[in-house]
């Protein structure tokens, strides 16, 4: 094993076969910043921080991404895609009946509380990462990062983002994290995208790597550029200029026996640019030990009407991904106009074994296949309650941000692609948010890719909203869903549902809300326009014998006044019997 220096290491072209998707490959460069330590005491102690205010709120980056997909659909062509919404209805699916509980293990992970004190500032919404593995949990969220036992003790404060990824809060703007647990080879990765950092301008990916099983222990973090403006080895992608450079919004996470896979959606900091999907493929033993590596970068990913979005690589828990040399399963959404579509996109990196090479030889194919309709949700509204920031300022009560209907977590399992999507639902009178998931047999023959729906179902509740999607499914292919509950009846909860193919069995009300959610980003006095932030999605693994699931939720004890938020997650898990 090579010890990796500081400094950086420069990544050279990948020279990819990528005939169906019409893609290309592009030189890339990583920055090895170095190594990192959670510890079991934290960069900064939350117990030992200590503020007489709360000076700065911040929302998270937030792309329009529907109108950037209404944008940049060829004028040409838009009209096909809107021809097909028309043809279509919002669906009226069969609710499914509320219960409470499960069988789970569940407790209370990081809030707000989290964040201020350990950042000093607080940050809306958590936008949510969950992997547990080797006796271990591991959460993180929008700042802040911690590690539990699997029974919900604490085994590391609360730990700054930032402090983590060497990232001086001061002149940058991370968001969006997510982690992965490989049981293969027992190492913990986590992810997350920096916007911009205002000294240098430029923006990037970090990605960090354990160096043991211990997530406590030793990182070593890598720094993908992503300002895509040509300089430092970036490719020269429309729009991306020194003056304003791109970002990746939004970083899906995926791996297989081969590779690390981060996938976002491309957009300019300064200026409205969307360059859709862009995909990075990373060798996985090469991350964990620290040598250099070629990157694999694929973007211009020409799909039906628009460019393609949200193109979400899947995790494999039974490591089901050996055949074509190594393949990565992803699949994404088509809904370019933002009103209804019923196709989703099935996509194959294939030779993924080749990423160790300093030439790696990938080809990257799609196929569109028919599915259950789906569409943009409406917000959601939430349970009468006490708000007190939102009263102080003399606002009425939120409604909630249920974000739009790109595809979410991805899982590969038993021959089998699992995902799903927050949708509009109609109950016959009134429309609500909803779940739509699939099920997807995936088949590769003589270098051609097919796809078929082998199950798809939604999840709904009569009167009220489920939102945020992730599904976890363990390696014989049994599925479950967290999700956030909120309507008339529910402050916003943790909720889950088992799956089947063919249907989700009920709602089980995990986790109830305590009351309204009440978050300065929906204020007008704050800027908002009366719906607040959520979200921005749950997350849900499985690690060989339980289902792990969390999803943001409003638990009690939170004083919004002084945080101007007061949102909390769930972990909770869930057994197979």
């Amino acid at each position: 094993m090579k010890t990796p220096k500081a400094g950086f290491l420069m990544l050279f072209l990948a020279l990819g076969m990528l005939p169906n998707a019409m893609a290309q490959t592009t030189e890339g460069k990583v920055t090895l910043v170095g190594s990192k330590t959670m510890g079991t005491t934290a960069i900064n102690n939350a117990s030992a921080a200590s503020f007489a205010s709360i000076s700065k709120a911040r929302s998270q980056p937030h792309p329009n991404l529907v109108a950037a997909r209404r944008a940049f659909m060829p004028n040409q062509i838009a009209s096909a895609a809107a021809a097909l919404a028309a043809t279509l209805s919002v669906p009226v699916p069969k609710p499914n009946t509320v219960k409470s509980g499960g069988n789970r293990l569940g407790f209370a992970g990081l809030t707000t509380v989290d964040t201020a004190n350990t950042n000093g500032f607080v940050v809306t919404p958590p936008d949510q990462g969950l992997c547990v593995g080797n006796g271990f949990v591991l959460e993180t969220i929008n700042l802040v990062m911690a590690v539990y036992s699997k029974t919900g003790t604490q085994l590391s404060a609360p730990v700054s983002v930032n402090s983590f990824f060497g990232a001086d809060p001061a002149v940058t703007f991370l968001s969006d994290p997510r982690c992965y647990y490989d049981r293969s080879t027992q190492r913990w990765f986590v992810s997350i995208t920096n916007v911009l950092n205002f000294n240098t301008n430029r923006s990037n990916l970090y990605l960090a790597v354990s160096q043991t099983g211990d997530p406590t222990k030793a990182f070593t973090v890598y720094s993908i550029d992503t300002s895509d403006d040509g300089l430092d080895g970036t490719p020269s992608n429309p729009g991306c200029t020194t003056a304003s450079p791109c970002f990746g919004d939004q970083p899906l996470l995926g791996a297989n026996a081969f590779g690390i896979y981060l996938s976002t959606n491309e957009f300019g900091v300064f200026s409205n640019v969307f360059n859709g999907a862009q995909i990075y493929a990373l060798p996985k033993a090469d991350l964990e030990a620290g040598t250099p590596f070629t990157i694999v970068h694929i973007g211009n990913l020409p799909l039906a009407e628009g460019i393609a979005y949200s193109v979400h690589p899947a995790i494999s828990p039974g490591g089901d991904d050996s055949e074509a040399s190594g393949v990565e399963y992803f699949l994404s959404a088509l809904d370019f106009n933002g009103t209804l579509d019923n196709r989703i996109a099935v996509w194959a990196l294939t030779n993924t074994s080749s990423l160790t090479r300093s030439s790696p030889n990938v080809s990257l194919k799609k196929v569109v296949i028919n599915s259950e309709v789906y569409g943009q949700p409406p917000v959601a509204t939430q349970k009468a309650g006490s708000y007190p920031l939102g009263q102080s300022l003399g606002d009425p009560e939120e409604t909630v941000d249920t974000g739009d209907d790109r595809m979410e977590e991805v899982v590969f399992a038993n021959g089998q692609l699992w995902s799903g999507l927050t949708t509009v639902v109609s109950d016959g009178t009134n429309s609500n948010a909803g779940i739509a998931y699939f099920d997807v047999t995936p088949k590769l023959k003589g270098g051609n890719l097919t796809a078929t729906i082998r199950g798809q179902n939604y999840v709904s509740v009569k009167g009220a909203s489920v939102m945020y999607p992730a599904v976890a499914v363990t390696a014989d292919g049994t599925a479950a869903v967290a999700f956030t509950l909120t309507g008339p009846s529910y402050f916003p909860s943790a909720a889950f549902s088992h799956l089947t193919p063919a249907n989700a069995v009920s709602v089980n009300l995990v986790a109830a809300g305590t009351s309204p959610q009440d978050d300065f980003s929906g204020y007008p006095q704050f800027g908002g326009a009366g719906t607040a932030r959520w979200g921005d999605y749950s997350y849900a693994v499985a690690d060989g014998e339980s289902l792990w699931l969390a999803t943001e939720y409003i638990p009690g004890g939170i004083d919004s006044t002084f945080y101007l938020t007061n949102f909390g997650t769930f972990i909770y898990k869930v057994n197979l019997d």
